[in-house]
């Protein structure tokens, strides 16, 4: 398995799986790679898939001390660095999605174009409320107690209806990748610090903005002040779509982001 030890002292698990420009995806809060699974199988023929487990996820180990987005980008530059990647495409999903703002405010003459999916540029009003909710659910519950009710967050009531299979193998996969609770705590509370809305107007890469109209985790108003603030960007917004819309309609989650790419390459 590939493994590297990166200079802030992590040793992240990772995967290279394409052929072509360098792609980097980043998954969001206590969610391994897996759940870009189909982006990868979509994207490798024309892209090399640069997939990893950010710190506590998966086979990525948890160190102690403090987390924060900016933390996160830390590692994942270094990872970026130490396999010896200077030009990239970037694409980040929640978490993942704040994680790649701060790469791309921190390095942007690396990164070729930039997406950013159910994404927030400062926990405010709702999205505050409902990260201080979980917090608070976390505090007393298991983990499959949690997801359990996490999941009406993450995927919309049609999916369950049509799914119900799917959506019961999810709540399994996340338990088996899932950060310890105290980690999974301070992601959480990463989320809710992440702040970048006065600095967003200084990224002037292509971005791509799109959120799920049903997205109850982070609703579209986030995405769209992501949006408003990039000058350069572009936003979608998937009907009926939820927070991982990418897993919910991968079609076309995977179609309108590989035009992007293509675009930008």
């Amino acid at each position: 398995m590939p493994y590297v030890t990166v200079k802030t002292g992590l040793r992240i698990y990772y995967e290279r799986i394409g052929h072509g420009q360098p792609l980097v995806l980043i998954m969001g809060t206590g969610l391994d790679h897996s759940c870009w699974d189909a982006q990868v199988e979509a994207y490798q023929q024309s892209f090399e898939c640069i997939v990893f487990d950010n710190r506590g996820t998966g086979l990525t180990e948890s160190p102690e001390g403090p987390l924060s987005v900016k933390l996160m980008a830390q590692d994942t530059l270094a990872l970026l660095d130490q396999i010896g990647l200077d030009r990239y495409h970037v694409s980040g999903l929640s978490l993942g999605s704040c994680i790649a703002q701060e790469l791309a405010l921190t390095r942007p003459r690396a990164i070729r174009s930039l997406q950013l999916h159910g994404t927030w540029a400062r926990a405010d009003g709702y999205v505050a409320r409902k990260f201080k909710a979980q917090v608070r659910l976390l505090q007393v519950m298991d983990l499959r107690s949690f997801y359990e009710i996490n999941l009406l967050w993450l995927i919309t009531p049609d999916y369950m209806r049509q799914n119900p299979q799917n959506a019961e193998h999810l709540i399994e996969s996340i338990l088996n990748t899932a950060p310890a609770k105290s980690l999974l705590l301070k992601q959480y509370q990463a989320n809710l610090s992440h702040n970048t809305l006065n600095r967003l107007k200084d990224i002037t890469l292509p971005t791509l903005v799109t959120v799920g109209s049903f997205d109850l985790a982070v609703p579209p108003l986030y995405g769209r002040e992501v949006a408003d603030a990039i000058t350069n960007s572009r936003y979608v917004e998937f009907k009926g779509g939820s927070h991982l819309h990418n897993v919910e309609h991968p079609e076309e989650f995977n179609r309108t982001t590989l035009e992007f790419l293509l675009l930008h390459s």
